[in-house]
């Protein structure tokens, strides 16, 4: 049994590196595609600290951005000293510390500073999105009933032309602190005429779209929400 465990492990391990290798040397953007299949690939969602917080989602924001690339530069280095050193380099190879040369990259590719911030970005913008998701999964009835009740008592017709002024009140009234106009909801109803009506079941499906676009729209505030 525990060597079967292993073994799922290790395969798990090796799609994850897969996935990450591939990221890296085709210079690729993190999309949230791409986000989406390496923390799948981890297959930790289940993992839930003492915190609270999910294993993948704490690795992703902590440790992944900075880490996994010094760890594929450390092997690249190795497999150069592997097979293409020669006996003049051999005291070359001798000497070469792992240990010393990750710390080295790590202090040399801090995520606040360098080539690695955007990369250390993205990879918060997309836990903190994949974070949400996760949250609207489990509390999503409370949210639905909430925009619900404030959708009732606005007795005018939601068109695209009074939109904008609708949320306004909607980020009062949740206490968004003004975040929800950073969405651009006249794209998202683009295709709706000036005057025609736009239903609760749409404006929830456009509302949740923007919680989880709006990176200022942090945990705690979407945590308040759903309270």
């Amino acid at each position: 049994m525990e060597e079967n465990e292993n073994s799922d492990n290790n395969y798990f391990l090796l799609l994850y590196q897969s996935e990450f290798n591939n990221l890296s040397s085709n210079n690729k953007e993190l999309t949230s595609e791409i986000f989406k299949s390496l923390i799948d690939s981890m297959e930790l969602d289940k993992s839930i600290l003492k915190n609270g917080e999910y294993m993948d989602l704490f690795l992703s924001e902590n440790l992944l951005s900075t880490l996994l690339p010094g760890l594929e530069s450390l092997s690249k280095n190795v497999e150069k000293l592997i097979h293409y050193s020669d006996k003049e380099n051999e005291q070359e190879v001798n000497r070469f510390n792992p240990c010393n040369f990750l710390a080295e990259f790590l202090m040399r590719n801090n995520p606040k500073y360098g080539k690695n911030k955007q990369t250390h970005q993205n990879f918060l913008i997309y836990t903190r999105k994949e974070r949400k998701i996760r949250m609207m999964k489990k509390s999503g009835d409370v949210l639905n009933s909430k925009i619900q009740e404030f959708y009732k008592k606005n007795k005018s017709k939601l068109m695209k032309t009074n939109i904008l002024l609708f949320v306004e009140k909607v980020d009062a009234f949740l206490n968004l602190q003004n975040t929800l106009k950073r969405y651009n909801w006249i794209e998202h109803f683009r295709v709706y005429k000036d005057d025609q009506e736009i239903t609760f079941d749409e404006f929830l499906v456009a509302f949740k779209n923007a919680i989880l676009e709006i990176y200022e729209i942090n945990e705690e505030m979407l945590k308040q929400i759903l309270n």
